[in-house]
């Protein structure tokens, strides 16, 4: 029955080439896993079932993103973080966390199959993002370890810097994903 099925990005049909003149570089980042996390940072049993299969705690502070392993953790609110894993560990991940934090006020949700993450990096990657995203994007208030919600282009979205500083990782929902790409595309003849 598996092999009816094909895993396809949500931007298969969009063609990504070389970027032309100073435009910055887009491309998607496909099938990582995306699972949220929601629970009390603050329950001792929520933040040792997390620490016991990530090997770090949540992070507690306001619109941050840390690294656990491969693992990526992005603080969404008080109660609600995002783990993005690379492709074909999230089943593992989803089931060793309802393990750790069974009996524990908390959810574990795969949204693998409804996000995907698209970096947007280079000279101009700022100035593009900053042509309707809300933020101040500049590296002296947007730095490595921060993470954000917001939108572009009307699209909701969740950003962060890369930890290089020579772009942005932007994670959307897969049915704003063509809409978006095409915008940033478009965007981008700009700098060309």
């Amino acid at each position: 029955m598996s092999d009816l099925f094909q895993q396809e990005s949500p931007l298969v049909q969009i063609e990504l080439g070389e970027p032309k003149g100073s435009a910055p570089r887009i491309e998607e980042k496909p099938f990582n896993g995306y699972i949220n996390l929601r629970g009390r940072s603050d329950n001792t049993g929520f933040s040792a079932g997390v620490l016991k299969v990530l090997g770090v705690e949540a992070p507690t502070e306001a619109n941050t993103v840390i690294d656990a392993g491969d693992n990526r953790i992005y603080w969404l609110g008080p109660d609600e973080w995002l783990i993005v894993t690379p492709a074909g560990q999230q089943d593992q991940l989803k089931s060793d966390l309802l393990a750790a934090l069974k009996g524990v006020f908390s959810s574990v949700v795969d949204n693998s199959s409804g996000l995907t993450m698209i970096h947007v990096s280079g000279e101009n990657a700022t100035a593009l993002l900053a042509t309707d995203c809300p933020l101040d994007l500049h590296p002296r208030e947007f730095k490595p370890g921060q993470c954000a919600q917001t939108r572009l282009a009307k699209a909701g979205m969740i950003i962060s810097p890369l930890a290089d500083g020579s772009g942005f990782e932007v994670i959307i929902r897969r049915s704003f994903a063509d809409y978006l790409l095409l915008w940033l595309q478009d965007a981008a003849v700009a700098f060309e």
